[in-house]
């Protein structure tokens, strides 16, 4: 079992080399920028890394970031295995989130039961929210990329609507209607030393799981064959329809389950207290949702690589506050990092140069 875990750490440190060139690439122009805005890079680079490493509450922001990263990088690799975009984790993590507050504020149950119906219901929801743009693409041939971008807009409506007008009506502590404090019964358990929950525990764990399922069961063999192609799917016995709609069902349970932790942690808007808080899927790379796409593809779409590459956006997340005065500098280095992982076409050719000229010599 070591070996294989083993062997599939390296398998996916191999596969994620072009994407570890385009990270290099991006930070090399991100350099550029920054020594023409007449920064210096060394510093700017060092202040972000100990803003999130050289304190408590700087660790604890990046394991809280980390546990969301990982969630909706895999919510955005399991259904991309199957041939189809999803670009909905925003929305899938929005309306997870709102659907823990409702079973937090509605049904009450005893401590060690509320947090986990909470979290599965989150997930169902994500699920089938997902399953939405899932039987658009494969049975209607409508684009999951347009659909999921559509509907990402829609959750956050919807939720807004969810905490205006039912959430903030029934609970006491909501103050301005922009959030609700849950009760500490309800609240996932704390990670010792930190102020963060254990969600980042559970999104590595997941991330495993994730790896061994698409590269170990049945299920994930059909996954894999369907984004290889419709017609050699078939040909193995494989309805790639009803497969592209299941992986959109697994895709939205995961970015489900990252809206209900990042509502069910400490550590997130409200400090020391789990609350749902409006817009708590936005920030940094444009929202959790496609900050995940990101990781993804920095991890050459690799469940076991999104841990590590999870861990770099984290940090980058976390230790941004340390530097607000050049905080757009760092935005822009954000952006540029992403520009060169969705085209990783530079950094191929690249090492093909680099593979051919060592076997020339």
């Amino acid at each position: 079992m070591s070996r294989q875990i083993g062997a599939a750490l390296v398998g996916a440190l191999k596969s994620a080399i072009p994407s570890i060139v385009a990270l290099l690439l991006g930070l090399a122009a991100s350099s550029i920028l920054m020594l023409a805005f007449r920064l210096n890079p060394l510093e700017v680079f060092g202040s972000v890394f100990v803003g999130a490493l050289g304190t408590t509450s700087g660790q604890s922001l990046v394991l809280t970031y980390l546990a969301s990263y990982i969630l909706l990088a895999l919510a955005f690799i399991v259904p991309g295995k199957a041939g189809i975009w999803n670009v909905g984790g925003q929305g899938q993590a929005i309306l997870g989130g709102i659907s823990a507050a409702l079973v937090i504020e509605f049904v009450p149950l005893p401590p060690i039961l509320w947090p986990l119906a909470a979290v599965l219901v989150a997930c169902v929801v994500g699920a089938v929210w997902a399953s939405i743009s899932g039987m658009l693409e494969a049975y209607r041939n409508a684009s999951a990329i347009v659909t999921t971008i559509m509907m990402n807009f829609v959750a956050q409506a919807f939720a807004s609507f969810l905490l205006l007008y039912v959430v903030a009506i029934k609970s006491r502590t909501v103050s301005e209607y922009n959030y609700v404090v849950f009760p500490p019964a309800a609240t996932l358990p704390t990670f010792p030393f930190y102020n963060t929950s254990i969600m980042f525990i559970v999104a590595i764990l997941v991330a495993i799981g994730t790896a061994f399922f698409l590269s170990r069961t049945a299920l994930g063999y059909n996954i894999r064959a369907t984004g290889l192609g419709a017609r050699p799917a078939e040909s193995k016995g494989i309805n790639p329809r009803t497969t592209k709609v299941i992986a959109m069902l697994l895709g939205g349970a995961l970015g489900g389950l990252a809206g209900a932790g990042d509502v069910l942690s400490v550590g997130r808007g409200c400090l020391f207290v789990a609350c749902y808080q409006e817009g708590f899927a936005g920030g940094w790379f444009g929202g959790e949702g496609f900050a995940g796409i990101a990781v993804a593809l920095v991890a050459a779409n690799s469940a076991l690589g999104s841990v590590f590459s999870a861990v770099f956006f984290a940090i980058l997340a976390s230790g941004t506050a340390a530097v607000f005065q050049n905080v757009y500098v760092v935005w822009a280095t954000q952006g540029i990092i992403i520009l060169f992982m969705a085209a990783p076409y530079l950094s191929r050719r690249i090492l093909n140069a680099g593979w051919r000229k060592k076997q020339w010599t």
